[in-house]
This record gives C-alpha cells, structure tokens and sequence, in this order.
C-alpha cells in the first residue's frame, strides 16, 4: 500500500459570519458574538468537510489515501471527524497560559506547525484575511488551495467552490508532474469597505496548483472606459422594472447605477429592495430580505463580480439559496466585463448544491437597450464535473 499523501488543513471558524448580516467581512474583533446573536450558523466548517469529502473519495478510488495535519476543535479536527487519519498540531501560544478564541494567530501558529511538519499541501477554509494569514505563515514555501468560506473572496489563490478544492488538491497529489503557480492575494480594509469604498490591495503571492478550471480569477474592477455602457444599460433596466413588483439589487457598480437612475442611493456594497421607484430597504441582512419579500412577486437583478464571473456567492451572502431559488433572477451586464470573462461560464457558491443548480445551465444576460445575450452558469459544486475534468 502505497504511504498516505500529508494534507494540511486550517479552518478559519469565524470566516463568512458577517456576510448574511450585512456586515461585508468577519474581521471585526465582535463579529462572533454579532452574528451569533443574530442566529448565523458557523459555514466554514461545514466547507471545509465538503472538500475533505471531495478529497478522501476521490483518493480512495484512486487507491490511495491521506493524513491530515490540522489543529484542534474548530480549527479543523471537527471538519475532519471519521473521514481520514488525524495528526493534532499546537497553534497555542505557549506564553498565554488559558487558551482564547480562535484568531488570526491561531492561524499563522498552524501554518508554521504544518509547513514544518512536512504537509505536502495545505487547505484552508477562510476568506481574503485568512489568506493574508497564510500568506503570513508559510510565503510561498508550501503549496496551498483555498476553500472559498468568507465574505471577501477576491484573492486568485481559492478554488471556485469547496467541491472544486478538493477535487484539485487530490488530482495534483496523485499527478505525477505536480505544477504550481503563483496566485495573488488581496485584501479590503473592512471598515472603508462598509464606507462604500472597495479597493483591494496586493499582499503576495501564495503558491497554487495549476488547475484554471478549478481555481477562481483575481477580482477585477469595471474599467472607466465603460461607463457609458453601464449608465445606458441602467436606465433599461429602471426603465423596464413593473409596478408593485420588488427588485433586490445586488451589490456592485452597475446595480448601483441602476439606483442612479431611478433617483436613489443605494448602499453600493449592500443589497438594496426598491418598489415602484422606491427605496423600500437599504443594505439589508439575510434575516430582513427574507421577512421583506414574497418570492413570487421579485426580481433579484445581479451583476457579475469583474473578473471572476461570480452572480452568487461573492460578497453577497444576503442572498440565500431561499432567495435566489424562489425569485425571478436577472443577469446585467456590459459586453465588455463579460468578454473580460475569455469565455469562462459565470459562476455561483450559495452554499446549496440544489440553488446553485438550480441557478445554472444557460441564462439571458441583459446587456444594454434592446440587447441580450445568452451565457452560461456553471455548476461547479457536483462530484461529476470535480471527478471527471
């Protein structure tokens, strides 16, 4: 029997709290307890297990199996229960004598423990600030997969869904040629974030393997070029909205412009209702948009995220598989950010295998007046396309 591939895992247990309250990240120091409060169930965990999943099946048809270097309790040991052997790693800091919740420390402690202890391969479950974390730890020294669980996910170093991420971790540790390619990571200041301003920065350069059907793209922004496009493909879709019918607006620059046009200011990194020309919400939670519409009676109008092709799943987390499976969906789009895509299919990660498929397949895209295109979503959360790319 061939000797178990060393697989290194991080859960970042606090990652994507924020992003159903509104909150536009989950750096704040209270965040846990704020998103608790409000009912919001830990999700990176339960990411991080799909892709250890993903991983330990697709090993065991090949014949071979893996030991998972990670740390305890919600830093991975609870992802990994009854799925493959576990090896326990310290990120305690020696120094403090009662241990604290998890922190960002945490995670740059078991980094180092894992990179020293010779994983071959790390996955973590997090966002951007995760990825700064690891970034931090390890540099480029070891190779690493991302499992997209956070708010902000527009570092190029995450697969496009958990699935994906363990689909490529286990087909680049059984290839023969193991190549790998260094991917970006960026990060948002949280606090100008809520301010409405979005502008990422450059951190580094983590270590990836070389997959780019499995691995997201860099978030791009729309081009001032493009500003014409968008104002004019706002003012159809205002134009065109019904009466006493709901529309959720998702975040991004063209949703906002469409605000514009009907005379509203809109939170341009929220997600907004309007009705009849009317702000009927402004930057609303998860909790809220639920309470707030009557699916058969909305439009969810999205826009994809520049760059990565994202509808769903993206730094809109308001909007759950409830929403987005039970409302009517319109995709607006300039024709320039979706040749920016080069082919690639949009994409969406509700978190719900049955609401992203239900979300894919081939959508029509609004694109400016009187013009449409039809484009496809991909469906990258099956063992069918994970198993057999």
């Amino acid at each position: 029997m061939p000797r178990p591939f060393i697989v290194g895992l991080i859960v970042n247990p606090v990652a994507g709290l924020g992003g159903s309250i509104a909150q536009k990240g989950s750096d704040a120091p209270d965040i846990r307890e704020t998103a608790l409060a409000a009912g919001v169930e830990p999700q990176a965990p339960a990411r991080a297990r799909r892709a250890l999943e993903q991983l330990v099946g697709m090993l065991g048809r090949s014949g071979r199996e893996c030991l998972v270097m990670t740390g305890e309790g919600e830093l991975g040991a609870d992802a990994v229960a009854g799925l493959c052997p576990v090896e326990l790693l310290s990120s305690r800091d020696e120094s403090v004598p009662e241990r604290t919740d998890s922190s960002a420390a945490d995670t740059r402690r078991l980094a180092a423990a894992i990179k020293d202890a010779g994983a071959e391969l790390l996955l973590f479950a997090g966002g951007d600030g995760t990825a700064r974390d690891i970034l931090d730890a390890v540099g480029p020294d070891l190779p690493v997969v991302g499992i997209p669980a956070g708010v902000k996910i527009y570092s190029a170093a995450f697969a496009l869904t958990p699935v994906t991420a363990g689909s490529l971790a286990a087909a680049w540790l059984i290839s023969e040629r193991r190549q790998t390619s260094e991917r970006e990571v960026v990060d948002i200041d949280e606090d100008a974030l809520r301010a409405g301003a979005a502008s990422p920065s450059l951190h580094g350069w983590l270590r990836v393997p070389v997959d780019p059907s499995r691995l997201q793209d860099r978030k791009t922004p729309t081009p001032a070029s493009d500003g014409a496009a968008v104002e004019a493909l706002a003012r159809t879709v205002a134009g065109s909205m019904v009466p006493g019918r709901s529309y959720v607006l998702g975040p991004g620059g063209t949703t906002h412009a469409v605000g514009r046009a009907l005379g509203l200011e809109l939170s341009r990194l929220g997600v907004d209702v309007v009705r009849d020309g009317l702000l009927l919400a402004r930057d609303v939670t998860s909790h809220q948009l639920e309470r707030l519409i009557d699916c058969t009676q909305t439009t969810v109008v999205l826009t994809p995220l520049g760059g990565q092709g994202f509808i769903v799943g993206r730094g809109n987390q308001q909007l759950t598989a409830a929403v987005t499976g039970g409302a009517c969906v319109q995709v607006i789009s300039t024709p320039a950010k979706l040749a920016s895509l080069g082919g690639s299919p949009l994409h969406v990660d509700t978190g719900s295998t049955e609401a992203d498929a239900r979300l894919s397949g081939f959508v029509k895209i609004l694109t400016g007046p009187d013009t449409a295109t039809v484009y496809p979503v991909g469906n990258f959360t099956t063992e069918q396309f994970a198993t057999h790319q």
